[in-house]
């Protein structure tokens, strides 16, 4: 049962990754490690909750109507989602690169929203994360924010160059700002706590031609307008 569930949910965020283009059983069968047959009964069984359309035989399967009315309902996650929306847009534009807000789920990140101003720019190819914590800013952040026992199981074993101290001086400062191991991408975000909020943080890279001083003004700017559009006062809820 546990087994057939993981890859109903792999077969969904696989399609759903697909940004509307259609699969065709075969295709999510291999992606999957499913042979046809079982691929295209769990496939026919989110159809008939509406998580999956099928379009046609020979087209395949695009995302349905409940992956959309899902992400209605009111929700921690939603409302941080919906208050970084257009801060993490307006960071996106003024930097010209990727920008995203993630949050911790064991010892996954989860993006909760991103935009990006490169024309040419190719979204992540997932939904989570959980393996490159150490190189990138949401990654620091985030186990930062964390139970100290709990971030250093995750950084055990996940054998990452980080230590009890690191995560002390990520935690006290609430930003992080480092260049990249073997990249030319300097690699900055800032740290969002809120009470009633699980903690989340902003990332992104900068090129080498951009102030780092601005850049990071410009993320603790954009961390501070997420919180304030998290208050009662503001909230549009």
């Amino acid at each position: 049962m546990t087994k057939s569930l993981h890859k109903a949910l792999d077969i969904l965020e696989y399609v759903v990754l697909q940004c509307g283009r259609h699969v065709t059983p075969s295709e999510v069968a291999e992606y999957a490690n499913l042979n046809a047959a079982t691929c295209t009964r769990i496939m026919g069984e989110l159809v008939e909750r509406g998580y999956l359309d099928k379009i046609s035989r020979k087209s395949g399967y695009a995302p349905g109507p409940m992956v959309v009315s899902l992400a209605t309902r009111d929700n921690c996650y939603r409302r941080l989602a919906a208050a970084a929306n257009e801060p993490v847009r307006a960071l996106a534009e003024r930097l010209r690169m990727a920008v995203n807000l993630a949050v911790m789920n064991r010892d996954r990140r989860i993006m909760l929203c991103f935009h990006s101003a490169r024309r040419n720019w190719k979204v992540w190819n997932s939904f989570t994360f959980g393996q490159d914590h150490a190189a990138t800013a949401t990654g620091w952040l985030l186990l930062s924010a964390m139970e100290e026992e709990a971030a250093m199981r995750i950084i055990r074993e996940k054998q990452l160059p980080i230590t009890r101290r690191d995560l002390a001086r990520v935690s006290e400062r609430g930003f992080v700002d480092f260049v990249s191991p073997g990249d030319f991408i300097r690699v900055m975000g800032h740290l969002i706590r809120l009470d009633g909020y699980p903690p989340a943080a902003i990332g992104f890279g900068i090129l080498p031609e951009e102030d780092p001083a601005e850049a990071l003004k410009l993320s603790e700017e954009t961390a501070r307008r997420i919180i304030r559009n998290l208050t009662p006062e503001t909230r549009a809820y």
